[in-house]
């Protein structure tokens, strides 16, 4: 840039971030849910032996949550106002109503009928039912057992973890992928890696399907917030079935 040109403006600005801040959160993420997550559970008195039995109540599971955001939300946040343009532009994260009255049904539909049929061939191949593909999801809602059990339910697996994970997996994820690779490339490796970063064997074609609907109401609509409401869906009728429907 000569010294006549004008400073190039925010929204003009290439952003810096890549998949190396992609990678770095991810590892903020889960360090501080297994430092800071056994902190929190230790000093509020509860033994090794009980959090390896997750013999622990829904507030304290809900403890755990904000540490591993600060990966998921702290750093795309971060790494988009210090190296780029910011979180809403350059995640496409406007206020805007692009695709999403058609997310909301696009993630009911997806956990109701997508799921099923992916999950069939891998219980199926692995000998295991339905029962013991839900058991994860079960364990957590058996926990919500009062009216504000059930709203902090709600609160942290309906919207605070939708919000969280696609502002990394669809937000700096996706796109640090798509500046590498493209955006086909992007939108399958963000979608791998979601599904791998839930630890679940079993549900790992299941959630990476899941990635993959998600992604695409984000490049469909050039929106972030399709996905978000998408993800919100998708998560809420898993907790109507397990508070409501059990």
């Amino acid at each position: 840039m000569s010294a006549v040109d004008p400073p190039a403006s925010t929204a003009e600005r290439e952003p810096r971030w890549g998949l190396g801040d992609a990678a770095g959160g991810w590892l903020l993420a889960y360090s501080s849910a297994a430092l800071l997550g056994l902190a929190i559970l230790t000093a509020f008195g509860y033994s090794q032996k009980e959090i390896q039995a997750n013999d622990i109540p829904l507030s304290m599971v809900a403890l755990s949550y904000p540490p591993l955001w600060l990966g998921f939300i702290g750093v795309p946040v971060w790494a988009a106002a210090v190296k780029g343009r910011g979180w809403k532009i350059d995640f496409r994260a406007h206020p805007a109503w692009r695709g999403v009255p058609l997310a909301a049904l696009v993630g009911l539909v997806t956990q109701l009928l997508v799921v099923p049929l992916v999950s069939a061939p891998m219980l199926w191949l692995t000998g295991t039912d339905l029962e013991e593909l839900g058991r994860p999801a079960r364990e957590l809602g058996d926990k919500a057992t009062t009216p504000g059990g059930v709203l902090l339910f709600i609160g942290v697996v309906a919207i605070g973890a939708p919000i969280a994970e696609e502002m990394f997996f669809r937000g700096l994820l996706l796109r640090a992928a798509e500046k590498r690779w493209g955006t086909t490339w992007g939108v399958v490796v963000s979608s791998i890696v979601f599904g791998a970063t839930h630890f679940q064997f079993l549900q790992f074609p299941a959630l990476t399907v899941a990635g993959l609907v998600f992604a695409w109401l984000v490049v469909r609509h050039d929106n972030l917030w399709a996905a978000v409401v998408g993800h919100m869906t998708f998560n809420l009728v898993t907790v109507v079935s397990l508070v409501w429907l059990k």
